[in-house]
């Protein structure tokens, strides 16, 4: 499974992954021709790390999260 963190500031990180049944529900309200399958950009609460995360927006592929887990590592975000 892909999954990468980025912290943010002290209150929150970005999760690049797969998301919870939970999240996609969430995440269906906004858009109703949501899926839940594939990897995600998500946020979630540093000091809530069981809540669902908020998701924002999907990636067309592994690679393209890949990408942004480089890009966040070359930056000293990961």
């Amino acid at each position: 499974m892909f999954q990468a963190v980025a912290r943010d500031t002290e209150k929150t990180s970005y999760v690049l992954g797969e998301i919870t049944d939970q999240e996609a529900e969430l995440a269906s309200c906004e858009d109703p021709a949501f899926t839940g399958n594939g990897l995600y950009l998500m946020v979630v609460e540093n000091e809530n790390l069981h809540a669902p995360a908020r998701v924002l927006a999907k990636f067309a592929s592994e690679d393209a999260a890949a990408q942004l887990a480089r890009f966040f590592r070359r930056h000293g975000f990961l």
